[in-house]
């Protein structure tokens, strides 16, 4: 059943521009809810849902509220048209030159930084419930990083991805490396980080870096059916190890 489907069908003055910061930065920037036993983790920063330093903060945080809340299984997806268009690149740089002095980080604090953004996308990977990433639009760079850190990717047809860091210099570093070489293979995976150029959902698929195809209108309503599948797999593969320690004989200490 879940296989690829390539074809499948202002100005403001001072004073306002401070208010609107203000506002902007007490916005969620991630919605967290959850509907029968399933939990819905959606970025929201449209039009983009970039993922800013202050969305990584929330993102951490919202980790612990995932393991308190006894979901059965987890979808994450983006507000609107897109899935993410991946780091302000922007704010993050801007995070690792300064500091709340205003002093350029040291390069140990910046590795510090980026290992704990790349830590909070390995909580998902090591959740012992099914993840699904359901990828409408665009999903670029740390968006794709993220949802590598899925178990499962499901794309709309009009989905594009890719790892575009070199094109600015930099590489994926919050774990994407590891994870599409994990997916594609070595030979594929670098040819993708070097060229750092975006690719279709079909090529996603065909790279096994997506797990199948849908039109977009159908693409939540395939995502909780999978959820569904995939916990009552989960269940079944629970009781099948814990039968076969109960068999296993026991060794000395």
């Amino acid at each position: 059943m879940w296989k690829c489907f390539a074809n499948s069908p202002l100005r403001n003055s001072t004073k306002e521009k401070k208010m609107v910061k203000r506002e902007t930065e007490k916005k969620s920037l991630i919605s967290w809810t959850v509907e029968q036993d399933i939990g819905f983790l959606v970025l929201d920063n449209p039009p983009g849902n970039s993922m800013t330093a202050l969305f990584f903060d929330e993102l951490k945080r919202l980790t612990t509220a995932i393991t308190q809340s006894h979901i059965k299984a987890l979808i994450i997806t983006g507000r609107g048209r897109h899935f993410s268009s991946g780091a302000d690149l922007e704010s993050l740089i801007a995070a690792i030159k300064t500091d709340s002095t205003g002093n350029g980080k040291p390069m140990k604090e910046a590795k510090a930084m980026l290992l704990s953004h790349a830590l909070t996308f390995e909580f998902f990977s090591d959740l012992d419930i099914p993840v699904i990433a359901a990828i409408q639009g665009v999903c670029l760079g740390s968006a794709l990083e993220l949802a590598m850190h899925c178990h499962f990717r499901l794309c709309s047809n009009d989905a594009l991805l890719g790892l575009p860091e070199t094109g600015f210099g930099l590489i994926p570093g919050v774990g994407g490396i590891q994870k599409i070489l994990q997916l594609s293979g070595k030979a594929k995976a670098i040819e993708l980080i070097l060229k750092g150029s975006n690719f279709a959902a079909a090529d996603a698929c065909k790279w096994h870096i997506a797990d199948a195809l849908f039109p977009k209108k159908e693409l939540m309503e395939k995502a909780v059916q999978l959820a569904g599948i995939a916990v009552d797999g989960y269940r079944r593969y629970k009781k099948a190890e814990y039968l076969k320690r109960l068999t296993q004989p026991m060794t000395p200490a």
